[in-house]
């Protein structure tokens, strides 16, 4: 039978503790933003595929709203090129915000474990 320790929790280990759960959420967030992100991407790459590989002589039709209107493909393609960058972009943007956020709930969980050992339960 394991006893029980009583572990005092100070101060500054609750801050901690609450700004790994707020850290968490963020993580959990940016994860999510990622994963749409991604797809939104693959999604402009293979309308761009599509389009490259349409042989329409007359153009493309696009849906805008409700109705169809022909488009020059060669503007479309410069659209979904600038929508790729953008996004392609913002992608790596997140990506480098969640690693920072990855760093710091690691070096949280490193004084967090170091201190109250099992006695805490930091893993999703």
């Amino acid at each position: 039978d394991v006893e029980q320790k009583d572990i005092e929790v100070a101060r500054e280990d609750q801050e901690r503790i609450n700004k790994f759960s707020r850290l968490n959420m963020k993580y959990e967030e940016l994860d999510e933003e990622i994963v749409s992100m991604k797809s939104e991407v693959q999604a402009f790459k293979d309308a761009a595929e599509e389009i490259e590989g349409c042989m329409e002589e007359n153009g493309i039709m696009m849906k805008v709203g409700e109705a169809y209107t022909l488009v020059d493909e060669d503007s479309v393609l410069e659209k979904l090129n600038k929508q790729i960058a953008d996004s392609e972009a913002s992608l790596s943007q997140k990506s480098d915000e969640i690693e920072s956020v990855k760093s710091e709930l690691d070096a949280l969980k490193k004084v967090l474990y170091g201190k109250f050992g099992s006695s805490i339960n930091l893993e999703k």
